[in-house]
């Protein structure tokens, strides 16, 4: 068995992982797991245990496995274990003391805990503003369903209107969450609207939780306040965290890479593939130039940018969400959307990986210089596909009625 051992370790150190294929990390937490319960392979109760969620977990990740013998290896010598120890007698003690019936085959286990590093972060907020799991930020315009995270295991799809009748003012107004079908949780559908009077409790079944197989809830809804609702997936430590200020709404998710990675095409996800180019804003710009802004999309300013300035501070919003708040407030003058972006703020602190937010600023950093050596502050075409003015429209309307009127005039001379 040591020369088994030996080879496995061999073939452990030389081969890379091929992702999505998680033997890597399947591997990690069973030694995590031996190392910290000083467990030996031998026939005990919980080294079964451990045994057999590991033997699970390799399960799940088989079918993106084809070709790699780290897995073929590693799962080899463990169902040789799972032999050797006998481990089908502890399943079969624990039934008969407990008086249960065998347990089926698609048995929820939990996923082992990913670490920081394989978190990832993605949020829309405000007129909308949008943190992309790359770390991009964007602002845009844009209107309809589309969705803003699609996998295996949950789908989450943001609904954008213009809520003020004013050109490129578009914001969150209905967020859906379906969790699929799994071991661990029912077809699960939660439905927020901005236009409630509060965020839902449960969904849309009436019921608030999913316990499968463990002591423990696979998937729950943690509700906060009328404003605040965490959709906890805990056997995929993922999460969906949804707030509502006045008639808007703000969504974030948390989730590991080895559950956001899908066979599909992830090019209509807003936290992979951004705003779509046509409804893209330079935010940015905007603000440094909001008279021109104005004036190409039909705009006001409703707050001044010193007093959106001062405000957006007093409430204590810095770097990305300061800009956002900025933004919405001297474009808007609502200030639900300042309150939205303090908000956003707070839940990126709370929930992004620490790399994460490095990243974000110091992404923002070199960004705004960036900005700053560019801004063409001599132009006066700063925007582009800016929208015909009032007194542009009416002078085509004028010279298409005299085009009109003299076609009118030569029909009968024709």
């Amino acid at each position: 068995m040591s020369i088994v051992y030996l080879l496995l370790y061999v073939i452990l150190l030389f081969l890379e992982p091929i992702n999505p294929c998680r033997v890597e990390e399947c591997a990690a937490w069973f030694q995590k797991t031996k190392d910290y319960e000083n467990l030996v392979p031998k026939a005990t109760e919980r080294y079964c245990q451990v045994l057999q969620t590991y033997l699970k977990c390799m399960n799940d990740t088989q079918k993106f496995c084809h070709g790699n013998l780290r897995f073929h290896s590693s799962e080899l010598v463990m169902r040789r274990h799972w032999k050797e120890f006998e481990c089908e007698k502890w399943e079969s003690c624990n039934e008969n003391q407990m008086g249960l019936k065998k347990k089926p085959v698609n048995t929820c286990y939990f996923n082992p805990p990913p670490s920081s590093r394989k978190l990832k972060y993605c949020s829309l907020f405000g007129d909308p503003h949008l943190i992309m799991f790359n770390g991009s930020i964007q602002t845009c315009s844009e209107e309809g369903a589309r969705p803003l995270v699609d996998n295996r295991y949950f789908l989450v799809q943001v609904t954008n209107k213009n809520v003020r009748g004013e050109a490129l003012t578009t914001t969150v107004t209905k967020v859906t969450v379906l969790i699929r079908k799994h071991n661990c949780s029912s077809s699960l559908h939660y439905e927020a609207t901005s236009d409630e009077e509060g965020l839902p409790r449960g969904f849309v079944d009436g019921t608030t939780y999913q316990a499968k197989g463990s002591s423990s809830n696979s998937v729950e809804v943690l509700w906060q306040d009328n404003n605040y609702v965490e959709i906890a997936l805990h056997f995929i430590h993922s999460s969906i965290h949804i707030r509502r200020q006045g008639p808007y709404l703000s969504v974030s998710v948390k989730a590991p890479s080895i559950v956001l990675e899908t066979e599909g095409d992830v090019a209509n996800e807003m936290c992979w593939a951004g705003c779509r180019r046509r409804s893209r804003i330079a935010a940015e710009t905007a603000v440094e130039e909001p008279k021109k802004f104005a004036e190409c999309y039909r705009r006001r300013v409703h707050v001044p940018k010193k007093v959106a300035e001062d405000r957006c501070r007093n409430v204590g919003t810095s770097g990305t969400f300061f800009d956002a708040c900025i933004f919405d407030l001297m474009f808007t003058g609502d200030d639900y959307l300042v309150h939205l972006s303090r908000n956003a703020q707070s839940d990126f602190r709370r929930l992004a990986p620490h790399h994460f937010q490095s990243q974000i600023i110091q992404q923002r950093v070199r960004q705004q210089q960036e900005h700053n050596r560019n801004l063409p502050l001599n132009s006066t075409q700063v925007f582009d596909n800016c929208l015909p003015n009032s007194s542009s429209f009416s002078k085509s309307i004028t010279n298409c009625s005299a085009l009109l009127a003299i076609f009118l005039i030569l029909i009968p001379i024709l």
